[in-house]
């Protein structure tokens, strides 16, 4: 990992509620737990997107990227207006259950579920087809994406307590 990281001039670390668009080599970085992550990537444009979304829905009367459908809708639209939807990668992470609110037998569906069910609603909606997903379960995720090359690098965070 430590090579991955020297080997790029800049490296981004995303928050919640972030998008970065990339034309340019770069390497970003981000912590997830019920949030959810998603990249773009055109190999033929060299443009790399990606958003750290909190929330599922916005109900769409704001520009607000912590939400899930207005982040995606905004990477996508960016992908449009450079012109890489024509060979687009799109992954999706993230959307655990890491909070025990009602206990593991909980019927609701947990944010993060909520997350990747609004994720998967959107890019269907927008003709997108998920090429690679790591979502759900119980830990947090820490990744690493590198836009020279659309690569995602993944680590599951250890339970504690």
């Amino acid at each position: 990992m430590k090579a991955l990281i020297a080997s790029h001039i800049t490296n981004i670390y995303l928050k919640p509620g972030e998008v970065v668009i990339a034309r340019k080599p770069v390497l970003i970085s981000t912590v997830l737990g019920s949030c959810i992550a998603v990249t773009m990537f055109s190999p033929e444009c060299g443009f790399g997107a990606i958003c750290h979304a909190m929330l599922p829905d916005g109900s769409g009367h704001n520009e607000d990227l912590r939400y899930v459908d207005t982040a995606l809708r905004h990477i996508y639209q960016k992908a449009v207006e450079c012109r890489a939807v024509k060979d687009l990668v799109v992954k999706l992470f993230g959307g655990a259950r890491v909070l025990n609110v009602g206990g593991p037998e909980s019927s609701g569906n947990s944010v993060g579920e909520q997350n990747v069910a609004r994720a998967e609603e959107i890019l269907a909606s927008l003709g997108v087809t998920v090429s690679s997903a790591d979502t759900g379960g119980t830990v947090g995720r820490k990744l690493y994406f590198c836009t020279r090359n659309g690569d995602v690098y993944l680590r599951r965070m250890r339970r504690t307590g």
